[in-house]
């Protein structure tokens, strides 16, 4: 994932508080506000007690995937988690498939997992919506922010980054087919999300081959990533989707995750960071640039008392030991309460004005990312400049769509 810089000249701070402020002003007037009414149709607390997701196996997942050691694209250790992952899934019900690319001289795989709910017709499973469910199980190949100078170019295990989130996508692979849902779910495993200075290329990659059918029928893409940590926190992340941020925020109230809030079970922790918003750039950013609403859950301050970005964030520290059942058990368990309650369909985003704006501006979707050594070693403004023009064309665009609302 990448980050906000640390340190930058006054015009690119500037320049980035724009783009960020596209994202986020696009993001406010594509959302039509029906949070309350996903919440006041449903019964959420009668939901809480059908919960399956089980925080142990999926911890079980996590030491298990740090055993075989850093998950770099195209180790053997890679090529075991992917075979384990298929097996498991196959056998849970779910199809699975391989998607093989070549990104910044990186070979890397996609697994993709896919499920539908039964005795649907052609027609009926060619139009269901569709749910997607993501994390990136790659391991970072360097510890570039270990405190020990010697071990910095160390892979690490990434124990919390990377194999957290696949623990989760694997116990939700287990429980779903047994939710009797009405749509379809997708479990995308991206590859090379965190390899040196080239971020999220899986993630990308299987953004860029999307058909515009896929796009429609995809209502929302959820995103895991770093959510074991021991001592865990939530917080909104931008950019992502408002409603899709309001309805974790409120799943996770009444899962008494907040400490503001008493949940069903009349209990409260200090899970869910409500007040505070952070800026990253993770697989997200990708279907987020193409209107299919967006949703990244990630805890950046990674340690006890711990600040976004620092702790044993990419440091050989990134082990099994750092992360919990509990955290595990929390997150999955929002997630699975959404797909219970409905929480991740029917969001109201115009999809079809961000496709027009990005399909014809395909190749420049890259160049929204900032990438964080650029931009600290002084990046030029010609860089920065071509992110602020696509942004504002992207706003120029949705701008442009509301105009003709009124008007008609």
């Amino acid at each position: 994932m990448l980050l906000p810089p640390r340190t930058q000249n006054g015009n690119q701070k500037r320049l980035i508080g724009i783009v960020f402020a596209c994202f986020l002003l696009i993001n406010v007037v594509s959302v039509s506000g029906n949070s309350d009414t996903w919440s006041d149709s449903v019964d959420i607390c009668q939901k809480t007690t059908q919960l399956q997701f089980n925080g142990t196996s999926a911890n079980h997942s996590v030491s298990w995937q740090t055993e075989l050691g850093p998950r770099l694209p195209g180790s053997n250790a890679s090529l075991l988690l992917r075979t384990s992952l298929s097996e498991n899934l196959t056998s849970f019900g779910w199809d699975v498939e391989f998607s093989s690319h070549l990104s910044h001289e990186i070979e890397l795989t996609n697994v993709i997992a896919t499920w539908r709910p039964q005795n649907l017709s052609q027609n009926e499973t060619n139009s269901l919506g569709r749910i997607v469910l993501s994390a990136h199980y790659d391991s970072r190949n360097i510890a570039d922010k270990d405190s020990n100078e010697s071990l910095r170019n160390t892979p690490i295990l990434g124990a919390n980054d990377g194999a957290s989130g696949v623990a989760a996508l694997l116990e939700l692979g287990r429980i779903i087919p047994n939710m009797d849902l009405n749509n379809e779910v997708m479990l995308l495993f991206s590859d090379a999300e965190d390899q040196g200075d080239n971020y999220t290329l899986g993630a990308k990659a299987w953004a860029d081959n999307l058909s515009g059918d896929e796009i429609n029928r995809t209502e929302s893409f959820i995103l895991l990533d770093m959510i074991g940590d021991s001592d865990l926190h939530l917080t909104k992340i931008n950019p992502s989707t408002t409603i899709l941020t309001q309805n974790m925020i409120l799943l996770g109230q009444k899962l008494g995750l907040s400490s503001q809030i008493d949940g069903c079970n009349g209990q409260r922790s200090d899970v869910m960071w409500s007040n505070q918003s952070l800026t990253v750039i993770d697989d997200h950013i990708h279907t987020f640039s193409l209107g299919i609403p967006s949703l990244d859950i990630i805890d950046l301050a990674y340690g006890e008392n711990a600040t976004p970005f620092q702790g044993y964030w990419h440091t050989t520290e990134d082990t099994a030991d750092k992360v919990s059942a509990e955290s595990l058990e929390s997150v999955g368990r929002i997630v699975e309460l959404g797909l219970l309650t409905g929480a991740w369909t029917s969001i109201d985003t115009p999809l079809e004005q961000l496709q027009k704006a990005t399909q014809s501006n395909d190749s420049d979707v890259g160049q929204q990312i900032i990438i964080e050594d650029e931009i600290e070693n002084g990046a030029d403004s010609s860089t920065l400049l071509a992110i602020l023009s696509l942004s504002v064309l992207v706003l120029s665009t949705v701008s442009l769509i509301f105009l003709r609302r009124f008007v008609d």
